[in-house]
């Protein structure tokens, strides 16, 4: 267009029509501003929610291991704890020390034959054995990895097993645990040969009465070294794995170091790599500063992680599990980019309308003869080659239909995908361009967004001379645009890469509930199968109750992973034969709510956790947590309630045996009305009737 001719023509318009085209041209771009400050927020809170999503799924990782490193240290301490308390130990270790301070006394041969027994004893028992030593001593060299070693008070050495290794820095732990007892006695270190051990220094404490001053300084020290790579190491791949490179790393800080003490993934061996304590901008050293922390950053090997830390209970250690970020959030970027470009063409369809629109009214108005009309018309046919320039290059598929089913406009994605040309759908019927299986689905989504005068979004498959495809379809109204009204803007996006993605993820989450009822199995020993049961009958009552497919697995999911919470509760209460004390009665009463909280940051299809919480909720008001009436109680939590029941009854606990089948049901039928569901009780007298298979369970 010749800018001379254009300014002419502007001179001539009135005062009144130029601040209607400002106005105009003001309100289009405070939309375009509007549409895109929108898209990009939306993207945004994609984003976040994609992030909260993975720390839950790394959160649950972590604490399992971090669990499971703190209950091995525990159990190193406990079993070194125990032999130091030995009476005879103490005893004969007070008599060496009395004939070692006694000029011209000798050593009792006798009381160190008792000591280097019991400590192979204890060795045996304790699994401090050297896999690669032998009890008799050979003229071979020997690499010593594990053993039992008692030393004074001067940190000579008493007796040791065979297979105890050359360590110095062994020496250093036994020193730290002479001088206070109560400090950490559990360290990672490495030996003379530069391989990581857990080393175990216990105080050995004297025997009352026998220092005339009441001296209560410990006599010795009990030292225990093993290889870390036996037991402790392996811990860090326990539990669920990752479709993307993951790295479980245990991290100690000492001083102005942060040491990496596990075996990293780049094949460095364990404690010999280390990072500046005040590079905070590292993942590792992060962790160390704030354990409990959701990071994203770079870690040791410069790569992008996402990472949630745990410090390990008892321990001056910190466990970080990693996974690397770009594969992570691979298929969120990868939808979010979809979302942003379908978004955008949406914005940019509906400004090119709106453009159009503006256009042909303003034209209409403003010239009244032939040759501004004919301008106006140029002026919307560039406007209609630049919609096509934009959406025949998208493979996003558009079409503009009347009500009667009338093609007005496709891009040419949606004329390929009917295996046509533009010009041979344009003007043809829409049911000739669809396939027939997608026609009536077509037109449910036209009807509906006409009655509603609002955009209706339904999911679509279509059989392309490509292959089968899912397309998420979007019916929008539109008024008019020039002489035609009532019309439905359709645009289709493929997604069937997104919803194979999404099926992924539901088997990744499948897998992932797998896990959390092995780690409650493991947990509690008398609760066993206790998942695998309540499952079952739960299922059986929801058959027997007339649930729908999709409640009965929201109800399955439910009963899966009703008992995560127990993980929090201590296993000494879990396995405890007497009656439980108030304050430990109080502590396992609040396993639903540690369980909700655990699975708060997941997202299911159905009320999972709505149904989890009233697991222990009674008809008659007294249950827990809430304490929640009758009229409150869904069907289903009632479900889940008698089948946790019926399952706790017949399987037993740590302080009683199971009951018969027939005696839980009478149990639950003295109850029915107060503690449990009077229709469900029933439900389970009918099933169980048939299943003679449960009465193996007690």
């Amino acid at each position: 267009m010749d800018p001379h001719a254009f300014g002419a023509g502007s001179r001539h318009v009135k005062p009144a029509t130029r601040y209607s085209i400002v106005a105009a041209m003001a309100a289009l771009l405070l939309l375009v501003a509007a549409g895109v400050g929108l898209i990009n927020a939306y993207i945004e809170g994609e984003r976040e929610r994609d992030l909260l999503q993975w720390e839950s799924r790394l959160g649950l990782v972590a604490d399992a291991r971090a669990d499971a490193v703190a209950r091995l240290a525990a159990g190193y301490r406990r079993d070194l704890e125990e032999l130091a308390a030995n009476a005879s130990l103490r005893f004969y270790l007070w008599q060496l020390a009395q004939a070692a301070a006694a000029p011209g006394d000798s050593v009792e041969p006798g009381a160190l034959g008792y000591l280097r027994n019991l400590l192979l004893g204890a060795a045996d028992r304790y699994g401090y054995v050297a896999a690669d030593s032998a009890r008799i001593p050979a003229n071979l060299p020997q690499r010593r990895s594990a053993g039992l070693a008692l030393l004074d008070a001067r940190l000579q050495r008493v007796v040791q097993t065979p297979g105890f290794p050359d360590c110095d820095a062994c020496l250093e732990v036994a020193r730290t645990a002479l001088a206070d007892p109560r400090a950490h006695t559990v360290h990672l270190v490495a030996d003379a040969d530069e391989r990581p051990v857990v080393v175990t220094a216990v105080a050995v404490g004297t025997v009352p009465g026998a220092s005339p001053g009441g001296s209560d300084a410990p006599l010795g020290v009990l030292l225990g070294v093993r290889g870390a790579g036996d037991e402790l190491f392996p811990l860090l791949e326990r539990g669920a794995a990752f479709a993307e490179a993951a790295e479980a790393l245990l991290l100690v800080r000492r001083g102005d170091v942060v040491v990496l003490a596990s075996p990293l993934a780049d094949g460095s061996p364990a404690l010999r790599r280390t990072l500046p304590a005040d590079r905070g901008e590292l993942a590792e050293v992060a962790a160390t500063t704030t354990p409990g922390r959701f990071f994203t950053g770079s870690n040791y090997h410069g790569d992008e992680v996402l990472q949630v830390s745990r410090s390990v209970r008892g321990q001056d250690w910190v466990l970080a599990q990693q996974v690397d970020a770009g594969q992570a959030l691979s298929l969120a970027d990868e939808r979010r980019r979809f979302l942003l470009l379908a978004l955008s063409l949406l914005l940019v369809a509906i400004v090119a309308v709106a453009v159009a629109a503006w256009r042909h009214g303003s034209g209409v108005r403003a010239r009244h003869e032939a040759g501004e009309s004919a301008d106006k018309a140029a002026r919307l046919q560039r406007q209609t080659d630049l919609l096509h320039t934009i959406t025949d290059n998208l493979d996003v598929l558009t079409v503009l239909a009347t009500s009667d089913g009338r093609v007005l406009f496709t891009n040419q994605a949606a004329a390929s995908a009917a295996g046509r040309s533009i010009a041979e759908v344009v003007d043809s019927s829409l049911a000739a361009v669809l396939p027939a299986p997608m026609w009536a689905a077509v037109q449910e989504g036209i009807g509906r967004a006409r009655e509603q005068a609002a955009a209706v979004h339904k999911l679509l498959a279509w059989e392309t001379p490509a292959g089968p495809r899912e397309f998420h379809a979007s019916f929008i109204p539109v008024a008019r645009i020039g002489a035609e009204s009532d019309l439905v803007l359709i645009v289709m996006s493929d997604v069937t890469v997104l919803r194979q993605a999404q099926k992924r993820h539901m088997d990744l989450l499948r897998r992932l509930v797998l896990t959390l009822v092995s780690a409650v199995d493991r947990h509690d020993p008398h609760s066993a199968n206790h998942a695998r049961r309540m499952t079952e009958v739960a299922d059986a009552l929801a058959r027997e109750l007339g649930f729908s497919d999709q409640e009965r697995s929201t109800l399955d999911l439910a009963a899966s992973l009703a008992n995560i919470g127990k993980i929090m509760i201590p296993v000494e209460i879990l396995t405890k034969r007497e009656p439980l004390s108030a304050a430990e009665q109080a502590l396992l009463h609040k396993h639903v709510e540690f369980g909700l909280e655990l699975l708060r940051g997941l997202q299911f299809d159905g009320p999972v956790l709505d149904i989890i919480a009233q697991k222990q909720e009674r008809p008659d008001g007294h249950g827990y947590p809430h304490g929640l009436p009758a009229e409150q109680l869904t069907l289903a939590g009632q479900v889940l309630a008698v089948a946790n029941a019926f399952v706790a009854l017949v399987g037993g606990r740590a302080y009683r045996p199971g009951l018969s089948v027939a005696a839980a049901l009478d149990e639950l039928m003295r109850t029915a009305g107060t503690q449990f569901d009077r229709r469900v009780v029933a439900a389970l007298f009918h099933v169980a009737e048939n299943r003679r298979d449960w009465s193996q369970w007690r």
